[in-house]
């Protein structure tokens, strides 16, 4: 049997977890085929566009593998979802265009007869270790899913 020399830069790279790699293209297209409800009569293609640019930084085909496509859809609908929730009737003034931005949570309420009960979730965009916003909208819940399983990212082992 041969002698063969151990690669110690491939052993610490493969113990990393680091993921590089390009993408490949993900256009404004083909997030309205997966979800036609951010067409152009409900958000700018411009912002669409914007988020698409942010999700193809931060989500890599080389560690997402066959989730890839799903994930940049999710990260783009959330984010979309978010800004809708933001957006402000430009005539309805400061007062309007502040109480669009404040922080919503997630609020539920059940009314049965004279008794009603409801819960204001708005605590859980405060809890980061969590996933924060993401816990917001049903696309980022659905990332923050499956980005568990997929993993937590690259370190640095030396």
């Amino acid at each position: 049997m041969k002698n063969k020399k151990m690669d110690v830069n491939g052993i610490v790279g493969a113990a990393s977890n680091i993921r590089t790699g390009s993408n490949p293209p993900f256009t404004f297209d083909d997030f309205i085929e997966i979800y036609p409800q951010f067409g152009p009569d409900v958000m700018p293609q411009p912002i669409v566009q914007m988020y698409i640019d942010l999700a193809n930084a931060s989500i890599r085909e080389a560690r997402w593998c066959s989730y890839w496509k799903v994930a940049m859809g999710w990260f783009i609908a959330h984010f979309c979802t978010l800004y809708l929730q933001g957006t402000a009737d430009p005539d309805s003034g400061a007062a309007g265009v502040l109480k669009a931005g404040l922080t919503r949570g997630l609020t539920t309420s059940k009314s049965v007869g004279d008794v009603s009960v409801s819960t204001d979730y708005s605590l859980v965009a405060q809890d980061l270790d969590g996933w924060a916003a993401w816990k917001l909208t049903t696309y980022g819940q659905q990332l923050a899913t499956i980005g568990r399983i997929v993993g937590k990212g690259g370190m640095y082992v030396y």
